[in-house]
């Protein structure tokens, strides 16, 4: 009998085999049953107590992601950031150049350093210039020197972009922007979701993206915290195809969409049958009169 495990979140892995042992117990031994009837059922049972605790599932294995509406366009707390040049206020950076926050650990076992090179790569594809990524630590173990390690990991194309820092006050910075930190002994780690914030020059939050973003969406933040205006925030992707008018954050430039020929196709064809039913009715009309 081979057995494998799927290495994801513990948690996940937990509730797994709690379903899998949920499935044998409701269901009652069955002696006579064929092999593969037997089989069936177990595999029915399991299923069935798959998509009663799926739901619970999903919202067991992630952590807390933050609420945009909630924190959006408040102040972000005026931090001590303590990098490898200097002690400094989170306001002598975001005053002088727009703030990319993302928050990680040097220990991270699973989604830290993934992100930050997603990071790394995808601001490079990117023509917006005039601000600062700012990476700070939730770790109060992790030292500036970790921190300046991380950096040199990551080999920056752009190094005088980015910032590398711990803070005694990161309690403080996540609780204002809703970033949900929790300890989890079985990973000898911080379960965190991976995000990214745009801090604007006056110090607000303008937005909040949690997870791996297309580049588009990311284009969107630093155009707004230069100051702006992204007149739309349309659903990324290709799913959505009828949209009237299409934004590109990357160029700065709008495209029409086949939705603004569909929202207009009843009145062409409804102009259209006009012109067709004139040409057809008055020849027709004046043969009546000559007649």
């Amino acid at each position: 009998m081979v057995s494998c495990q799927v290495i994801v979140n513990p948690r996940v892995n937990d509730l797994i085999r709690q379903l899998a042992l949920l499935s044998t117990i409701i269901l009652p031994k069955a002696p006579r049953c064929s092999v593969v009837a037997r089989c069936r059922l177990y595999s029915a049972a399991f299923i069935t107590c798959t998509i009663i605790l799926l739901p619970a599932a999903s919202a067991f294995a992630q952590p807390a992601l933050p609420d945009e509406n909630r924190y959006v366009y408040r102040k972000i707390p005026d931090i001590v950031v303590q990098t490898a040049q200097k002690e400094i206020h989170l306001s002598e950076i975001y005053t002088t150049h727009p703030v990319l926050l993302t928050m990680v650990y040097t220990r991270c076992p699973t989604i830290c350093y993934p992100y930050l090179q997603y990071l790394r790569n995808e601001l490079q594809n990117i023509r917006v210039d005039g601000y600062r990524v700012l990476v700070l630590s939730l770790d109060p173990l992790d030292t500036v020197e970790d921190m300046t390690r991380v950096a040199s990991i990551l080999d920056l194309p752009q190094p005088e972009r980015w910032l590398f820092g711990v803070t005694k006050e990161i309690t403080a910075l996540t609780q204002s922007m809703g970033f949900h930190i929790e300890w989890r002994e079985e990973i000898k780690g911080y379960d965190h979701p991976a995000m990214v914030a745009g801090i604007d020059r006056n110090g607000y939050l303008l937005r909040i993206l949690a997870g791996f973003q297309a580049t588009s969406r990311l284009a969107e933040v630093l155009r707004e915290m230069q100051g702006e205006f992204i007149p739309s925030y349309p659903l990324p992707g290709d799913n959505t195809i009828f949209r009237c008018f299409d934004y590109d954050p990357i160029t700065g430039k709008w495209r029409m969409g086949p939705g603004f020929l569909i929202l207009f196709t009843p009145a062409l064809l409804g102009l259209l049958a006009l012109l067709f039913m004139s040409m057809v009715i008055t020849p027709s009309t004046r043969e009546k009169r000559r007649s």
